[in-house]
C-alpha cells in the first residue's frame, strides 16, 4: 500500500469517526433546533476538513436524521390501502429487493452497472436510505414498482415513480401517486411537491399535467458540469425537431436545453 492510499484510508477512518459524533449531536433530544446543531456540527467537521465540504457533510446527516423522523410519522397510520384497485402502499421489505433490482433492469440507461454487485447494493441501500421516503406498489399481493420521495430534507420534496413495464398505461401509477399524495396531505400536512422528468418520457409528461403538474423551466441532471452540458447539447443538435421546439417552448427555454436537462414540473396537491 502506497503513501497515498495509507492517507487515504485514515482520513476515512478518522471521518467516519466524526460524522458518528455529528449523527449522535443531531439526534440529540436536547431542545436544541435543527439550526443550532448545525452550526455545532458544523463546527465539529471544520476541524477534519475543509469549510464547504463540512457543510456538505452536515446536509447529508441532517437529511438522515429528518428522513428518519418523517418516516416514523407517515408510517405511524399504516400502509395506504386502495380497495377498489386492489393495490397497497407499504414500507419496503428485504424480500423487495430482488424485483426492485430486476425494476432497474428493465429500466435503466446504465444496465452494464447492475452486473456490479457492489452498485445493486448501493442502489438498494439509497432506495431504503433514511432520507428517502420509498413505498412498494403492491397489486394482488404482487410488487409492480414503487413511488415516494427522493430526500424528504430537500423542499419541494421530488417525487418518484417506477413500474414494471408491462404495468405502465394501466392507470395504476396514478392511482398509486394519488393515494400517496392524499397520505403526504393528512398524515405529513405537505401539499407542495416537484416532479423531474425526461423530455422524452411522454407518458410521465402526461401523467403529471392530468394531475394538475405545471411546467416550471429545466434543471440539471447526472451531469453538473457546463462545458460538459454544452458538449452534450453541440453534439446531439442533429436531435432537435418540431416537438422538440414545441415542448422547449412550453418550459420557457432553448430547445438546445432539452438535450442536455430534464423538465421541471411544480406540483401542488
Amino acid at each position: 500500500m502506497n503513501r497515498r492510499s495509507v492517507t487515504k484510508t485514515l482520513m476515512k477512518s478518522s471521518l467516519e469517526s466524526t460524522v458518528q459524533e455529528v449523527l449522535q449531536l443531531l439526534d440529540a433530544d436536547d431542545g436544541k433546533s435543527f439550526e443550532e446543531k448545525k452550526k455545532e456540527a458544523i463546527a465539529i467537521l471544520r476541524k477534519q476538513t475543509n469549510p464547504s465540504l463540512a457543510g456538505t457533510l452536515v446536509d447529508f446527516a441532517v437529511a438522515d436524521v429528518v428522513g428518519k423522523q418523517v418516516k416514523a410519522r407517515f408510517w405511524e397510520a399504516g400502509p395506504i390501502k386502495c380497495p377498489d384497485y386492489n393495490i397497497v402502499l407499504r414500507q419496503i421489505e428485504d424480500d423487495d429487493r430482488d424485483c426492485f433490482i430486476s425494476l432497474q433492469e428493465e429500466n435503466s440507461y446504465i444496465r452494464d452497472m447492475l452486473n456490479e454487485e457492489s452498485y445493486r447494493n448501493a442502489l438498494w441501500k439509497d432506495h431504503c436510505g433514511e432520507k428517502s421516503l420509498m413505498l412498494s406498489i403492491i397489486l394482488d399481493d404482487q410488487y409492480i414498482g414503487y413511488c415516494g420521495i427522493k430526500n424528504t430534507a430537500q423542499e419541494p420534496w421530488e417525487i418518484a415513480i417506477e413500474l414494471y413495464k408491462k404495468w405502465t398505461n394501466h392507470g395504476l401509477g396514478r392511482i398509486a401517486i394519488s393515494a400517496m399524495l392524499d397520505a403526504m396531505v393528512i398524515r405529513l400536512g405537505v401539499r407542495q411537491f416537484r416532479v423531474r422528468i425526461d423530455p422524452s418520457n411522454h407518458a410521465s409528461q402526461k401523467l403529471f399535467e392530468k394531475m394538475g403538474a405545471q411546467p416550471n423551466g429545466v434543471s440539471e441532471y447526472l451531469i453538473l458540469d457546463q462545458k460538459e452540458l454544452e458538449k452534450v447539447e453541440k453534439e446531439n443538435l442533429n436531435l432537435i425537431d418540431a416537438a422538440t421546439v414545441a415542448l422547449a417552448d412550453k418550459f420557457g427555454v432553448e430547445p438546445r436545453k432539452l438535450l442536455s436537462h430534464v423538465l421541471e414540473y411544480t406540483l401542488s396537491w
